[in-house]
């Protein structure tokens, strides 16, 4: 028995949720392999990350990253009130991930940022 290759159309929408599933799932799968439970989701995770690549679809997360005005993400939540939009700012937690097409945003990322200590990123969030 032969596979033939056939063309299906596929809503964007859906596309950029299965983006989003494969996320959780990665994210399900980083925390299991804290536990050791992992195996059973990264086979899942990787064969839906592969198939995201095939049709140029990438998501994107900045945990950990400084924060910058103008990254393709809505601030949700920030740790600590009253703290100036000026002072370095890291993203703490990614809610929602970044999801490109082809390299075009295609759904804005959601976050939580905090404020960095004055000894950097590595001294942990304010």
């Amino acid at each position: 028995m032969s596979r033939e290759s056939a063309s299906v159309e596929v809503q964007l929408s859906s596309l950029i949720e299965l983006a989003l599933a494969g996320w959780r799932l990665q994210c399900s799968v980083d925390s299991a392999e804290r536990t050791g439970l992992a195996a059973a989701g990264r086979q899942g995770a990787r064969q839906i990350h592969s198939l995201l690549r095939g049709l140029e679809i990438e998501v994107l997360d900045l945990t950990g990253q400084p924060y910058e005005p103008g990254l393709a993400v809505e601030v949700v939540d920030r740790l600590e009130e009253g703290f100036e939009s000026r002072e370095a700012t890291v993203i703490v937690e990614m809610l929602t991930p970044i999801v490109l097409l082809r390299g075009q945003v295609v759904r804005y990322g959601q976050i939580v940022v905090g404020r960095v200590q004055s000894t950097g990123l590595r001294g942990g969030y304010k």
